[in-house]
């Protein structure tokens, strides 16, 4: 079992103060995005890791897609009062992009594009006599976002991934269908029905538009502060190849993500890819399946793995957990066929809300459930 010198605790309140003290908030694309990049990138050649950047162009409004659905949602309703035929057309359509939506991959993000930046340390492994082995046994791709996640309350919820939100969008297209439907086969007052579709587009509309901001609970910098203290306990390994990767504007567009292929072409089966989302409250979930409407598993192998490491160190204390919303950073790369693992923290379910134990405690908790994944890779497999 890992045992945490005072030096590596004292490493991690420090990497906690400096990300909330010092740099604070990050929206995506904004000052503090960019100086938490600097501070990421400083501590990861500090780990002896090599790190390159490179600029991304990324959309900062998240959940930007369903502006455009809102307003094509009202559209086809119009259409539909007037022209049922053409209007029941583009409203199957518009059905069939719910069902995308909440089935296979969500709405694009559309809208203005800013700067911002991916931050990627890697390590190669070592061979005998220091040599550099051609191949690597296994290349793990520990993600963590660079910005804040945002907080979307009240209506600006309905732009979000979560299970409501997906089912609300499906709901209004799935009226719009019925009342254009009906309107062509039967007489009647079926624009009742189209009311009542125009009314739900137009609630996601506006809730799509409302001012979002950056969520306070800040789980992501407890999981940046997480990577950066798993890479810097991991020395050289001889099986397994490890990458740390800081992803921009990661709450907002998923362009962060993807774009790691564009750059390493990684191979599916050797590549592993554990991403450190929202770590707020004192339940540490290592997820075995994700999404609103369909529940795509989590890579069995690291399900194993991270169920083994949380059982011989009972100071992680990790539940296994299916969750009702993608993950920002895994979801992109699991719909490639990357084999992916998700770690979130949220409050404990059920009787009074315990107060949430310090960052600190969390990040050392997560920390130690990463370093033990990629250890039994290089020892077991």
């Amino acid at each position: 079992m890992y045992s945490a010198t005072r030096d590596e605790a004292y490493e991690i309140e420090a990497l906690v103060d400096e990300l909330t003290e010092r740099i604070g908030l990050r929206r995506p694309t904004s000052p503090e995005e960019a100086r938490a990049a600097a501070f990421v990138n400083g501590r990861l050649r500090r780990a002896g890791m090599g790190v390159s950047t490179y600029e991304l162009r990324a959309v900062v409004r998240p959940g930007s897609g369903t502006v455009l659905f809102g307003a094509l949602g009202l559209t086809c309703t119009l259409l539909a009062l007037a022209l049922p035929g053409p209007g029941l057309l583009l409203s199957l359509g518009l059905l069939a992009i719910a069902l995308v939506d909440g089935l296979v991959a969500p709405l694009p993000a559309v809208g203005r594009r800013r700067v911002s930046q991916n931050i990627v340390g890697t390590r190669a492994v070592a061979g005998a006599g220091g040599l550099t082995p051609a191949e690597p046994r296994w290349r793990v791709l520990l993600l963590a976002p660079l910005d804040t996640p945002a907080q979307q309350p009240g209506l600006a919820a309905l732009a979000s991934g979560t299970r409501a939100a997906v089912l609300t969008r499906l709901g209004a297209a799935t009226l719009l269908v019925a009342g254009s439907l009906l309107a062509v086969l039967l007489p009647g007052p079926w624009w009742l029905v189209h009311l009542a579709a125009a009314l739900l587009f137009a609630l996601i509309l506006i809730g799509a538009t409302r001012p979002f901001t950056a969520d306070p609970a800040d789980g992501g910098q407890t999981a940046l502060a997480a990577l950066v203290a798993a890479v810097s306990r991991l020395g050289p390994m001889e099986r397994v190849e490890l990458w740390a990767v800081a992803v921009g504007a990661a709450g907002s567009d998923p362009g962060g993500v993807t774009s790691l292929l564009q750059r390493y072409p990684f191979e599916r089966e050797r590549t592993l890819v554990i991403a450190l989302e929202q770590l707020v409250g004192g339940q540490l979930v290592y997820a075995t399946a994700e999404g609103a409407l369909r529940s795509r598993p989590a890579d069995d192998l690291l399900v194993r793995l991270a169920a083994a490491t949380d059982a011989a160190d009972p100071q992680i204390d990790a539940d296994p957990r299916r969750l009702t919303t993608d993950g920002a950073l895994a979801a992109p790369l699991r719909r490639l066929g990357y084999r992916t693992l998700t770690i979130v923290a949220s409050p404990a379910p059920g009787g009074v809300a315990a107060p949430a134990p310090p960052a600190a405690r969390l990040v050392e908790r997560v920390a130690r459930l990463v370093m033990g994944i990629v250890q039994r890779l290089e020892t077991e497999h």
